[in-house]
């Protein structure tokens, strides 16, 4: 007998004499189990379910008489039992009408004799379990029912992926939803990727894209394809309203309690894959949109679970604006920043994180599929080159397609009649309607224009927090922003710290609404529209709506924008150049663009649709201070000669900074980052302290003394010995520094003959004539700088430097190296600070720290006269230093604290220090650094300052401890003005 002869002539009779009702018994070919939230219907043999009192009693799997029962058979049966809706069955029989075999579904054992019930815990217990063993046995059933047939898998997968896609995806029919996949061209960069992805070690895959780009759609397309082959769940982050693991517990929750937390749910995943041997793949959507203030960090946290899992991985979607925030916490890169780092190189469009940038539609991609969307919507006409290229933004496809669809489509797209159209069709859709639906989106816009960002927040389009705006709306306590408008793609949502910011989904409906409905510029007169344009230019949005306007300005309020351009430009170079007159005037030329006179301006020729700017020393006779040219690259062939005579050094890609209402905070921060390197590379050249002239005069011809003609004979030991150079006669080194210039310079007049050029050396060493400057940069002996600092030297009155400004080491060089030989182990520092004796080094010490404090003080009125109140170390000169050593030597670490000097006087004292504490309980300092004496003897690579810019003096900078410990200390003392001007 086959099974449906079975069932009818055996099990049914026999039933019904032991008393089951026909409504107590489901005969059906495919019967319910659940999956989480979903019922699946299951197809299979004819099953027999019976219940008792409403639940469910006893599962009868049935078989062709002429088929034995096996193993597989009494497993699926057993699995289906577990998984049945409402409660487990307790029971399961087997039966192929000459056989017949009863199990008990919990424990898996046959039950045999007259008394099956009694042999049943679970029955005995009224079919009730303990969390724990509800969970495996659930379990165990899942693995099974996934591992009968690929299609129960697929089954189960679709209707995951369908149920939690839920509005979002569409069908031919009805094509107005985000995703359908009939109009859907798979984008071949992404699918390469995503591709290599599932083949790889890597565990987390990252889709980032401005709005309107197609990220959802390329979720949806990708996990749909990759429901044939792998275990796929979906999840769209903008309705979820819990954790993504939460939400899979409640999918499978036969397998996972409420309660698990997150590590056992993706291990059970991970082993779940391994049994199945395929992949766990988790599409998590638009993870920006989501209202779960903690995701960015539970997303961190899953990303560290599943590094070391082999089966479990995760692909996530976000706008690439709010990417940073999602992958950074205060800065600091989270573990999902890690995982994406292992598969996708740095973004810098999107802060340099790491991910797959989608961008618009290529054009093979384009023309792909417009030819399916025009067959959708039915617009009529031939697609222009420039409407194709203008409908590379898949939202703006949309919104076209939506605009004329069973229309003739025009040759040029009007951006502002397009989208005019457009929100008028999707407001009218709404509940709102049309003219609310307009007033809030108009109010909405002149809020965001008006907000008032941090410095970081100003050229960034992240919305606003939804309470502030709600309150700046004068929304009464009960009102919300109606949801309508998030429906139909007009305003969007995204996380955001603990809240979540509102901005608009796409941003020329944004500058659509904000220039013709918030602020209806078309109507402003050509003075008001000159007023207004400062606001707009205080962040991105301004700035974006005023391009998008520019399309439908008229001639005269277009004149005006290049007025204001001009004038604030004006306005702002006359700022620049008197910001620098007045508070760094010594040095001024070190600044763009490198002059001590008056600074002009370059701007673009078309002010309206070209960018940027150069800055350029001004002719002495010119009042012209803004001029135009072709700004592009200084090194292309775009006025070459222009820039170069006009003495350019960098074109910046940008204006928009200069059009703010205030100038003063884009004046200091360009001057204060410029600032920030000039200090870094060592730039600043200080000729007013004698000490800092005398160690970098000894310190070249140390190094440098051979190029002169010197014969100096130099044996140290990992330290100089200046004291081999002494006395220096300054004329006779000013005199070879001469030689050695000319010599230099006539031998670059490579043009000359030999015998002409030897004749015109000896004819200026004669006559002294004046030398032009050699203008070498890079490894060149710096004898330029040197012949400067002897000149200026000679000028105070020096003629003869008789000693070292510093002592010099008392212990000699073989007595050093058989104190080496003994102790094997110094390193080099040590052997540096063992050529000085205890009571030299202390002098060593003294003298350095005397000469530190009036070198930093001649150095900082200098350069620094306006801002010099405001450096705390300058302020307490002169000083009282402590220098705690460890033990009695001074030759070894120690710590050093300093204070104002009472007395006027620089003191230095000598302490052993006991406790860390101790320096700050007795008053001595408030200020404790780690301090040894090698540490002013020598620079150390990580910290080398260079002495003479533009040319590589590394012995040089590695000796000049007096310059390198002046800038340590400027750099400190500068702390606070740098974070000031955001730097």
């Amino acid at each position: 007998m086959n099974e449906e002869e079975i069932r009818g002539k055996l099990l049914l009779p026999f039933l019904n004499d032991l008393g089951f009702d026909v409504s107590e018994i489901s005969l059906e070919k495919s019967f319910s189990i659940k999956l989480g939230k979903s019922r699946h219907t299951i197809n299979g043999r004819s099953d027999i379910l019976c219940k008792r009192n409403g639940n469910n009693l006893f599962i009868v799997e049935l078989k062709n008489d002429s088929i034995s029962i096996e193993q597989e058979d009494i497993e699926q049966g057993i699995s289906y039992a577990r998984l049945l809706t409402d409660n487990i069955a307790p029971f399961t029989i087997i039966t192929n009408g000459k056989t017949t075999r009863i199990f008990d579904s919990i424990s898996r054992k046959e039950l045999t004799g007259t008394k099956i019930s009694d042999q049943s815990s679970y029955w005995q217990n009224d079919c009730t379990l303990s969390t724990d063993i509800d969970l495996r046995i659930r379990y165990e059933a899942l693995k099974k029912f996934v591992s009968f047939s690929s299609e129960n898998l697929k089954k189960f997968c679709e209707d995951q992926v369908r149920d939690r896609m839920g509005p979002i995806i569409g069908n031919i029919n009805e094509p107005y939803a985000k995703f359908v996949k009939e109009l859907h061209v798979q984008r071949q960069g992404l699918q390469n990727a995503f591709n290599t992805f599932t083949s790889s070690e890597a565990s987390v895959f990252g889709i980032v894209g401005s709005a309107g780009v197609g990220k959802t759609n390329a979720m949806c397309s990708l996990a749909l394809q990759q429901l044939e082959n792998e275990f796929v769940f979906f999840y769209n982050a903008a309705i979820i309203n819990k954790s993504p693991l939460q939400h899979i517990a409640q999918d499978l929750n036969v397998v996972f309690s409420s309660k698990s937390e997150s590590n056992s749910v993706l291990k059970k995943l991970d082993e779940l894959g391994s049994f199945l041997n395929r992949n766990i793949l988790i599409f998590i959507d638009a993870i920006d949109e989501s209202r779960d203030s903690h995701l960015a960090i539970e997303l961190s946290e899953i990303a560290l679970s599943i590094r070391t899992m082999r089966r479990v991985k995760i692909c996530i979607s976000c706008k690439a604006n709010i990417w940073n925030n999602i992958l950074k916490k205060n800065g600091t890169p989270t573990h999902l920043f890690e995982e994406l780092s292992r598969f996708h190189e740095k973004i810098s469009s999107a802060d340099n994180c790491p991910g797959f940038l989608l961008e618009d539609f290529s054009d093979e991609e384009i023309n792909s599929i417009l030819p399916l969307y025009k067959e959708a919507f039915g617009f009529q006409g031939q697609i222009s080159k420039s409407i194709s290229e203008a409908l590379r933004n898949g939202f703006f496809l949309r919104i076209f397609s939506e605009v004329y669809s069973q229309r003739e489509v025009p040759q040029e797209i009007n951006d502002k009649d397009l989208i005019k159209r457009y929100l008028k069709q999707s407001l009218e859709k709404t509940d709102i309607g049309f003219q609310v639906g307009l007033r809030i989106l108009s109010k909405i816009g002149e809020i965001l224009i008006n907000q008032k960002y941090a410095s970081w927040e100003t050229f960034h389009d992240e919305g606003m927090e939804v309470e502030s705006l709600i309150e700046k709306l004068e929304f009464s306590i009960d009102e919300t922003i109606p949801e309508d408008l998030f429906a139909r793609n007009i305003l969007i949502r995204s996380n955001k710290n603990d809240s979540y910011n509102i901005s608009f989904y796409y941003s020329k409906i944004r500058d659509y609404i904000i220039c013709f409905h918030s602020y209806k510029l078309y109507k402003l007169s050509e003075d008001e529209f000159y007023d207004t344009l400062e606001r707009f230019y205080e962040n991105y949005i301004g700035q974006s709506a005023i391009s998008f306007y520019l399309e439908n300005a008229s001639d005269g309020h277009k004149r005006t924008l290049i007025k204001f351009k001009r004038d604030k430009s004006l306005k702002y170079v006359n700022s620049y150049n008197s910001y620098l007159e007045q508070h760094f005037k010594s040095f001024k030329e070190k600044f763009d663009p490198q002059t001590k006179g008056d600074i002009g301006i370059f701007l673009p020729e078309d002010l309206l649709q070209k960018d940027g700017y150069a800055l350029f020393p001004l002719d002495s006779n010119s009042t012209n201070k803004v001029q135009f040219a072709k700004l592009g690259n200084i090194f292309s062939n775009l006025d070459n000669d222009l820039f170069f005579e006009k003495g350019v050094n960098t074109v910046y890609g940008s204006n928009l900074s200069l059009l703010i209402e205030d100038q003063s905070k884009t004046v200091q921060k360009n001057i204060f980052k410029q600032l920030k390197e000039i200090i870094e590379k060592g730039r600043l050249s200080v000729y007013n302290s004698d000490i800092l002239l005398l160690e970098q005069v000894s310190t070249i011809l140390y190094y440098y003394f051979k190029e002169l003609g010197y014969s100096f004979t130099i044996k140290d030991y990992y330290l100089p010995r200046f004291n081999l150079i002494y006395p220096i006669d300054l004329k006779n080194l000013r005199d070879q520094l001469y030689k050695f210039c000319v010599s230099e310079y006539y031998k670059r007049q490579y043009h000359l003959d030999p015998k002409v050029k030897a004749d015109k050396i000896d004819a200026a060493l004669r006559g002294n004539f004046d030398v032009p400057r050699l203008n070498i940069i890079g490894d060149f002996p710096p004898m330029e700088e040197l012949f400067k600092l002897v000149e200026i030297l000679l000028s105070k009155g020096y003629s003869e430097l008789a000693e070292h400004h510093l002592p010099c080491p008392d212990i000699s060089i073989s007595e050093t190296k058989a104190f080496c030989e003994r102790e094997r182990n110094l390193d080099i520092p040590q052997i540096r600070t063992r050529q000085f004796s205890k009571g030299q080094a202390k002098l060593y010490i003294e003298t350095f720290l005397k000469h530190l404090d009036s070198c930093y003080k001649e150095f900082v009125e200098y350069c620094f006269p306006t801002f010099k109140d405001r450096f705390p170390f300058f302020m307490t000169i002169p000083h009282e230093y402590f220098f705690y050593m460890k033990d009695e030597d001074v030759r070894k670490w120690g710590m050093l604290g300093y204070r104002s000097s009472k007395d006027g006087e620089v003191k230095i004292n000598f302490k052993k220090l006991t406790q860390t504490d101790e320096p700050f309980t007795r008053g001595e300092t408030n200020v404790l650094r780690g301090f040894s004496l090698d540490q002013i003897l020598h620079n150390d690579y990580y910290n080398l300052i260079k002495t003479i810019d533009k040319i590589n003096t590394p012995k040089v900078d590695e000796f000049c401890v007096l310059r390198n410990w002046v800038y340590s200390f400027l750099k400190s003392d500068m702390e606070t003005l740098f974070k000031e001007n955001k730097e």
